[in-house]
Protein backbone atom coordinates (compact mmCIF):
# COMPACT_ATOMS: atom_id res chain seq x y z
CA UNK A 1 0.00 0.00 0.00
CA UNK A 2 1.38 3.49 -0.76
CA UNK A 3 -0.34 6.93 0.56
CA UNK A 4 -0.55 9.36 -1.43
CA UNK A 5 1.45 11.85 0.72
CA UNK A 6 4.15 9.17 1.27
CA UNK A 7 5.35 9.63 -2.49
CA UNK A 8 9.17 10.37 -1.26
CA UNK A 9 8.65 14.12 -2.72
CA UNK A 10 7.41 15.40 0.90
CA UNK A 11 8.43 14.66 4.46
CA UNK A 12 5.65 12.54 6.28
CA UNK A 13 5.39 14.07 10.15
CA UNK A 14 3.83 14.56 13.41
CA UNK A 15 -0.01 15.67 12.47
CA UNK A 16 -0.05 17.90 15.58
CA UNK A 17 -2.37 20.45 14.24
CA UNK A 18 -4.22 22.84 16.51
CA UNK A 19 -7.86 21.06 16.72
CA UNK A 20 -11.00 22.54 16.61
CA UNK A 21 -11.51 24.52 19.96
CA UNK A 22 -14.95 21.81 20.50
CA UNK A 23 -12.79 19.07 21.09
CA UNK A 24 -9.03 20.62 22.90
CA UNK A 25 -10.46 18.74 26.18
CA UNK A 26 -10.00 15.56 24.00
CA UNK A 27 -6.49 16.10 22.93
CA UNK A 28 -4.83 13.29 24.77
CA UNK A 29 -0.98 13.09 24.84
CA UNK A 30 0.55 9.70 24.75
CA UNK A 31 2.01 7.85 28.09
CA UNK A 32 5.20 7.55 26.90
CA UNK A 33 5.58 5.12 29.87
CA UNK A 34 2.99 2.88 28.26
CA UNK A 35 6.01 1.54 25.54
CA UNK A 36 8.76 1.26 28.13
CA UNK A 37 5.83 -1.80 29.85
CA UNK A 38 6.34 -3.79 26.59
CA UNK A 39 2.56 -4.28 27.03
CA UNK A 40 2.14 -6.43 24.01
CA UNK A 41 4.25 -9.40 25.10
CA UNK A 42 1.31 -10.28 26.98
CA UNK A 43 -0.72 -9.74 30.58
CA UNK A 44 1.49 -13.56 31.65
CA UNK A 45 5.14 -12.20 32.70
CA UNK A 46 5.65 -12.63 36.04
CA UNK A 47 8.06 -10.98 38.50
CA UNK A 48 11.15 -13.44 38.76
CA UNK A 49 12.79 -13.35 42.24
CA UNK A 50 16.62 -13.14 43.47
CA UNK A 51 18.94 -10.92 41.43
CA UNK A 52 22.97 -11.93 40.97
CA UNK A 53 25.36 -8.86 41.86
CA UNK A 54 28.52 -9.48 39.60
CA UNK A 55 31.30 -7.83 40.37
CA UNK A 56 34.59 -7.06 37.50
CA UNK A 57 36.42 -10.20 36.86
CA UNK A 58 33.94 -12.93 37.27
CA UNK A 59 34.01 -15.73 35.35
CA UNK A 60 31.52 -18.32 34.68
CA UNK A 61 29.74 -20.09 31.92
CA UNK A 62 26.16 -18.93 30.32
CA UNK A 63 24.01 -19.72 27.44
CA UNK A 64 24.65 -16.76 24.80
CA UNK A 65 23.04 -15.72 21.51
CA UNK A 66 24.21 -13.93 19.01
CA UNK A 67 22.51 -10.46 18.50
CA UNK A 68 22.58 -8.38 15.25
CA UNK A 69 23.73 -5.23 17.02
CA UNK A 70 25.23 -3.88 20.17
CA UNK A 71 23.41 -3.62 23.26
CA UNK A 72 24.67 -1.44 26.26
CA UNK A 73 24.29 -2.18 29.99
CA UNK A 74 21.30 -0.56 30.93
CA UNK A 75 18.88 -1.43 27.95
CA UNK A 76 15.63 -3.38 28.01
CA UNK A 77 15.87 -6.60 26.28
CA UNK A 78 12.22 -8.04 25.75
CA UNK A 79 12.51 -11.39 23.70
CA UNK A 80 9.95 -13.81 22.89
CA UNK A 81 11.53 -17.72 22.30
CA UNK A 82 9.45 -20.51 20.24
CA UNK A 83 9.20 -23.78 21.11
CA UNK A 84 12.31 -25.79 20.50
CA UNK A 85 16.34 -26.15 22.40
CA UNK A 86 17.07 -22.35 22.74
CA UNK A 87 13.42 -21.89 24.88
CA UNK A 88 14.45 -25.28 26.87
CA UNK A 89 17.78 -23.51 27.24
CA UNK A 90 16.51 -20.74 28.68
CA UNK A 91 14.09 -21.78 30.82
CA UNK A 92 16.90 -23.56 33.09
CA UNK A 93 18.49 -20.20 33.22
CA UNK A 94 15.53 -18.21 34.55
CA UNK A 95 15.17 -21.20 37.04
CA UNK A 96 18.48 -21.44 38.30
CA UNK A 97 21.30 -18.08 37.44
CA UNK A 98 18.58 -15.95 35.63
CA UNK A 99 21.18 -14.59 33.21
CA UNK A 100 22.01 -14.91 29.74
CA UNK A 101 24.33 -13.35 27.43
CA UNK A 102 24.17 -11.22 24.08
CA UNK A 103 27.05 -11.53 21.58
CA UNK A 104 27.98 -8.69 19.47
CA UNK A 105 29.19 -9.22 16.20
CA UNK A 106 32.17 -7.07 14.74
CA UNK A 107 32.12 -3.75 13.12
CA UNK A 108 31.06 -4.54 9.74
CA UNK A 109 29.00 -7.89 10.85
CA UNK A 110 31.00 -10.64 9.49
CA UNK A 111 32.49 -12.42 12.65
CA UNK A 112 32.16 -12.48 16.35
CA UNK A 113 33.53 -9.82 17.90
CA UNK A 114 33.93 -11.95 21.29
CA UNK A 115 32.45 -9.37 23.41
CA UNK A 116 28.88 -8.87 24.46
CA UNK A 117 26.10 -7.96 26.94
CA UNK A 118 25.24 -9.90 30.46
CA UNK A 119 21.46 -9.66 30.50
CA UNK A 120 19.19 -10.45 33.83
CA UNK A 121 15.31 -12.13 33.36
CA UNK A 122 13.36 -9.34 35.07
CA UNK A 123 10.18 -10.97 33.92
CA UNK A 124 9.43 -13.97 32.06
CA UNK A 125 6.05 -15.92 31.07
CA UNK A 126 7.00 -20.09 30.31
CA UNK A 127 4.17 -22.19 28.17
CA UNK A 128 4.75 -25.76 28.86
CA UNK A 129 3.67 -28.24 26.37
CA UNK A 130 2.58 -31.68 26.55
CA UNK A 131 5.10 -32.99 24.89
CA UNK A 132 7.68 -31.64 27.26
CA UNK A 133 8.98 -28.59 25.26
CA UNK A 134 8.32 -25.17 26.02
CA UNK A 135 8.19 -21.57 24.69
CA UNK A 136 8.94 -18.64 26.52
CA UNK A 137 8.40 -15.00 26.65
CA UNK A 138 10.37 -12.66 28.93
CA UNK A 139 11.51 -8.98 29.52
CA UNK A 140 15.33 -9.06 30.44
CA UNK A 141 17.80 -5.89 31.45
CA UNK A 142 20.98 -6.10 30.09
CA UNK A 143 23.79 -5.46 32.92
CA UNK A 144 27.72 -5.79 32.49
CA UNK A 145 29.86 -5.76 29.66
CA UNK A 146 31.76 -9.34 28.71
CA UNK A 147 34.69 -10.83 26.98
CA UNK A 148 34.76 -14.18 25.50
CA UNK A 149 37.01 -16.56 27.58
CA UNK A 150 39.39 -17.89 25.63
CA UNK A 151 37.99 -16.39 21.93
CA UNK A 152 40.18 -18.05 18.70
CA UNK A 153 42.59 -16.57 17.32
CA UNK A 154 41.29 -16.90 13.87
CA UNK A 155 37.74 -14.88 13.14
CA UNK A 156 34.83 -16.90 14.12
CA UNK A 157 31.91 -16.91 11.56
CA UNK A 158 28.31 -15.59 12.82
CA UNK A 159 26.50 -18.96 11.69
CA UNK A 160 28.35 -20.88 14.79
CA UNK A 161 26.45 -18.66 17.23
CA UNK A 162 23.40 -17.25 15.02
CA UNK A 163 19.81 -19.22 15.59
CA UNK A 164 20.62 -20.94 18.64
CA UNK A 165 22.02 -20.79 22.44
CA UNK A 166 25.33 -21.94 23.05
CA UNK A 167 27.10 -22.31 26.38
CA UNK A 168 30.44 -20.33 26.76
CA UNK A 169 32.80 -19.33 29.08
CA UNK A 170 32.53 -15.26 29.99
CA UNK A 171 34.49 -12.85 31.72
CA UNK A 172 33.10 -9.66 33.22
CA UNK A 173 35.09 -6.19 32.15
CA UNK A 174 35.62 -3.97 34.57
CA UNK A 175 34.43 -0.04 34.12
CA UNK A 176 36.31 2.75 35.11
CA UNK A 177 34.66 5.98 36.51
CA UNK A 178 36.07 8.46 38.14
CA UNK A 179 33.95 11.83 38.26
CA UNK A 180 37.07 14.34 37.88
CA UNK A 181 40.71 13.05 36.33
CA UNK A 182 42.67 15.99 38.92
CA UNK A 183 41.10 14.53 41.86
CA UNK A 184 44.66 12.13 42.54
CA UNK A 185 46.81 15.41 42.01
CA UNK A 186 44.42 17.71 44.50
CA UNK A 187 46.48 19.72 46.89
CA UNK A 188 44.90 18.38 49.76
CA UNK A 189 45.65 22.19 51.38
CA UNK A 190 43.13 23.77 48.96
CA UNK A 191 40.06 21.60 49.59
CA UNK A 192 38.16 24.11 51.54
CA UNK A 193 38.03 26.13 49.14
CA UNK A 194 36.29 24.19 46.26
CA UNK A 195 32.68 23.55 45.72
CA UNK A 196 31.04 21.29 43.27
CA UNK A 197 30.56 23.50 40.41
CA UNK A 198 34.12 23.58 39.73
CA UNK A 199 33.45 25.35 36.49
CA UNK A 200 33.47 29.33 37.49
CA UNK A 201 36.56 30.88 37.55
CA UNK A 202 37.53 30.58 41.03
CA UNK A 203 37.22 26.32 40.67
CA UNK A 204 38.96 26.66 37.71
CA UNK A 205 42.27 28.85 38.89
CA UNK A 206 42.35 26.10 41.80
CA UNK A 207 42.52 23.76 38.75
CA UNK A 208 45.17 25.17 37.55
CA UNK A 209 47.08 24.92 40.17
CA UNK A 210 46.33 20.91 40.37
CA UNK A 211 47.13 20.14 36.87
CA UNK A 212 50.89 22.11 37.55
CA UNK A 213 51.78 19.71 39.50
CA UNK A 214 51.03 16.58 37.00
CA UNK A 215 52.91 16.02 33.48
CA UNK A 216 49.72 17.81 31.31
CA UNK A 217 48.07 20.99 31.05
CA UNK A 218 44.69 22.14 32.46
CA UNK A 219 43.14 22.15 28.64
CA UNK A 220 43.85 18.12 28.49
CA UNK A 221 41.81 17.30 31.79
CA UNK A 222 39.22 19.84 30.48
CA UNK A 223 38.45 17.93 27.69
CA UNK A 224 37.58 14.84 29.82
CA UNK A 225 36.18 17.20 32.58
CA UNK A 226 32.79 15.43 33.52
CA UNK A 227 30.67 18.29 34.58
CA UNK A 228 31.67 20.16 31.19
CA UNK A 229 30.69 16.79 29.25
CA UNK A 230 27.52 16.26 31.28
CA UNK A 231 26.16 19.99 30.21
CA UNK A 232 27.46 19.28 26.67
CA UNK A 233 24.82 16.10 26.71
CA UNK A 234 21.86 17.78 28.51
CA UNK A 235 21.56 20.66 26.03
CA UNK A 236 21.45 18.13 23.36
CA UNK A 237 18.91 15.65 24.88
CA UNK A 238 16.72 18.42 26.38
CA UNK A 239 15.15 19.26 22.77
CA UNK A 240 14.79 15.88 22.35
CA UNK A 241 13.00 14.74 25.56
CA UNK A 242 12.59 15.47 29.22
CA UNK A 243 13.97 12.80 31.25
CA UNK A 244 16.01 13.11 33.90
CA UNK A 245 19.44 11.33 32.69
CA UNK A 246 21.88 9.60 34.96
CA UNK A 247 24.06 11.14 37.35
CA UNK A 248 26.88 8.53 37.41
CA UNK A 249 29.09 8.46 35.12
CA UNK A 250 29.08 4.86 33.55
CA UNK A 251 25.13 4.68 33.74
CA UNK A 252 25.64 8.00 31.35
CA UNK A 253 27.78 7.23 29.18
CA UNK A 254 25.67 3.77 28.29
CA UNK A 255 22.32 5.62 28.44
CA UNK A 256 23.74 8.11 25.78
CA UNK A 257 25.78 5.43 23.44
CA UNK A 258 21.93 3.80 23.56
CA UNK A 259 20.29 7.21 22.18
CA UNK A 260 22.52 8.25 19.85
CA UNK A 261 22.19 7.16 15.62
CA UNK A 262 25.54 5.97 15.56
CA UNK A 263 27.39 3.34 12.96
CA UNK A 264 27.67 -0.09 13.88
CA UNK A 265 31.68 0.81 13.81
CA UNK A 266 30.85 3.20 15.87
CA UNK A 267 28.80 1.75 18.69
CA UNK A 268 30.87 -1.40 19.04
CA UNK A 269 34.19 1.36 19.11
CA UNK A 270 31.95 3.02 22.51
CA UNK A 271 31.08 -0.54 23.60
CA UNK A 272 35.05 -1.71 23.90
CA UNK A 273 35.88 1.32 25.84
CA UNK A 274 36.57 0.66 29.73
CA UNK A 275 36.74 4.34 30.73
CA UNK A 276 33.27 6.17 31.02
CA UNK A 277 35.06 9.66 30.85
CA UNK A 278 36.32 8.48 27.53
CA UNK A 279 33.10 7.26 26.07
CA UNK A 280 31.80 10.50 27.17
CA UNK A 281 34.24 12.34 25.34
CA UNK A 282 33.52 9.81 21.93
CA UNK A 283 29.60 10.87 22.50
CA UNK A 284 29.98 14.59 22.91
CA UNK A 285 32.14 14.45 19.48
CA UNK A 286 29.15 12.67 18.04
CA UNK A 287 26.89 15.02 19.35
CA UNK A 288 28.85 18.00 17.38
CA UNK A 289 27.95 16.55 14.03
CA UNK A 290 25.23 17.27 12.12
CA UNK A 291 24.34 14.20 10.70
CA UNK A 292 20.83 13.04 8.42
CA UNK A 293 19.67 9.43 8.50
CA UNK A 294 20.33 7.71 5.44
CA UNK A 295 19.22 4.15 3.89
CA UNK A 296 21.64 1.77 4.75
CA UNK A 297 21.12 0.03 1.17
CA UNK A 298 21.13 3.19 -1.02
CA UNK A 299 22.02 6.18 1.37
CA UNK A 300 19.16 8.18 0.60
CA UNK A 301 18.02 10.54 2.70
CA UNK A 302 15.23 9.28 5.02
CA UNK A 303 15.14 11.71 8.47
CA UNK A 304 17.61 14.31 10.12
CA UNK A 305 18.93 14.28 14.03
CA UNK A 306 16.43 16.91 13.96
CA UNK A 307 13.42 15.16 13.42
CA UNK A 308 14.20 12.28 16.60
CA UNK A 309 12.31 12.67 19.21
CA UNK A 310 11.09 9.91 22.24
CA UNK A 311 8.01 7.29 22.65
CA UNK A 312 9.71 5.91 25.46
CA UNK A 313 10.50 6.61 28.80
CA UNK A 314 13.43 4.79 28.52
CA UNK A 315 14.84 7.67 25.55
CA UNK A 316 14.78 7.75 21.73
CA UNK A 317 15.75 4.25 21.15
CA UNK A 318 14.71 1.09 22.44
CA UNK A 319 14.78 -2.53 21.66
CA UNK A 320 11.17 -4.59 20.47
CA UNK A 321 10.39 -8.00 19.78
CA UNK A 322 8.24 -8.96 16.74
CA UNK A 323 5.58 -12.45 17.34
CA UNK A 324 8.35 -14.53 15.28
CA UNK A 325 11.20 -13.51 18.27
CA UNK A 326 13.59 -11.19 16.00
CA UNK A 327 14.46 -8.16 18.42
CA UNK A 328 14.60 -4.92 16.82
CA UNK A 329 16.12 -1.12 17.44
CA UNK A 330 14.23 1.42 16.96
CA UNK A 331 14.68 4.44 16.47
CA UNK A 332 11.50 6.96 16.50
CA UNK A 333 11.61 10.19 14.73
CA UNK A 334 8.53 12.90 13.64
CA UNK A 335 9.00 12.81 10.31
CA UNK A 336 10.38 11.08 6.96
CA UNK A 337 11.19 11.50 3.20
CA UNK A 338 11.56 9.76 0.46
CA UNK A 339 9.54 6.87 1.89
CA UNK A 340 6.31 5.00 0.99
CA UNK A 341 4.18 2.54 2.98
CA UNK A 342 3.53 -1.28 2.00
CA UNK A 343 0.56 -3.30 3.41
CA UNK A 344 -2.68 -2.33 4.86
CA UNK A 345 -2.42 -0.50 8.35
CA UNK A 346 -2.34 -3.33 11.91
CA UNK A 347 -2.54 -3.08 15.60
CA UNK A 348 -1.61 -6.90 16.27
CA UNK A 349 1.79 -7.03 18.41
CA UNK A 350 1.72 -2.88 18.35
CA UNK A 351 4.72 -1.57 20.29
CA UNK A 352 3.25 1.50 20.86
CA UNK A 353 -0.36 1.06 22.91
CA UNK A 354 -3.27 3.15 20.45
CA UNK A 355 -1.26 2.92 17.49
CA UNK A 356 -1.43 0.53 14.06
CA UNK A 357 1.62 -0.08 12.41
CA UNK A 358 2.10 0.52 8.60
CA UNK A 359 5.94 -1.10 7.50
CA UNK A 360 8.25 1.54 5.54
CA UNK A 361 9.85 1.06 2.60
CA UNK A 362 12.79 3.56 1.07
CA UNK A 363 11.12 5.02 -1.67
CA UNK A 364 14.56 4.51 -3.69
CA UNK A 365 15.62 1.14 -3.23
CA UNK A 366 12.21 -0.72 -1.66
CA UNK A 367 14.69 -1.75 1.19
CA UNK A 368 12.60 -1.97 4.53
CA UNK A 369 13.44 0.68 6.99
CA UNK A 370 11.03 0.73 9.48
CA UNK A 371 7.48 1.72 10.12
CA UNK A 372 5.05 4.14 10.20
CA UNK A 373 2.78 4.39 13.54
CA UNK A 374 -0.87 5.99 13.13
CA UNK A 375 -3.25 6.77 16.32
CA UNK A 376 -5.96 4.65 16.26
CA UNK A 377 -8.19 7.97 17.83
CA UNK A 378 -8.50 11.19 16.48
CA UNK A 379 -7.76 12.76 19.82
CA UNK A 380 -4.39 10.77 20.77
CA UNK A 381 -0.94 13.04 20.19
CA UNK A 382 0.76 12.76 18.14
CA UNK A 383 -1.34 11.69 15.47
CA UNK A 384 1.82 10.21 13.39
CA UNK A 385 4.96 9.14 13.95
CA UNK A 386 7.71 6.43 12.88
CA UNK A 387 10.10 3.81 14.04
CA UNK A 388 13.82 3.22 11.78
CA UNK A 389 15.23 0.01 12.21
CA UNK A 390 18.75 1.25 13.47
CA UNK A 391 20.44 -1.56 11.60
CA UNK A 392 18.71 -0.49 8.60
CA UNK A 393 19.48 3.29 8.63
CA UNK A 394 22.73 4.52 9.12
CA UNK A 395 23.47 8.66 9.94
CA UNK A 396 25.98 10.55 7.33
CA UNK A 397 26.48 14.62 6.62
CA UNK A 398 22.78 15.80 5.59
CA UNK A 399 22.03 17.12 2.06
CA UNK A 400 22.89 19.91 1.09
Amino acid sequence: MADSDSDGNDAEGVDDSIPDPAQIEEVQPYDISLTASHSYLGPGLVSVGGRRLLEAGWRGRLPVLLHHGVVFPGETVPMLLPHGPDADVLVDAIKNEKLFGLLCPDEVGGTVSGFGVICEVEMAGIDDEHDGSASVTFKARATHRFRMVGVPRRTVPLDRYANRMVLVEVRVLAEMASRDSLRPARLAALDPLREPAHLDPQQQLLRRMDAALTPWPLFVYHIFDYDRLRSEILDYFKDIMSVDLPDDPVSLSFWVASNLALRKAERLALFLVDNALLRLHMESQHIKKQTALCCTSCQTEIARREHIFAMSSEGVHSNYTNLGGYMHDILTVRQTSNVQLSGAPSAEYSWFPGYTWTVLLCNTCMAHIGWRFQAEKRSLRPQRFFGLCRNYVQPRPPDP
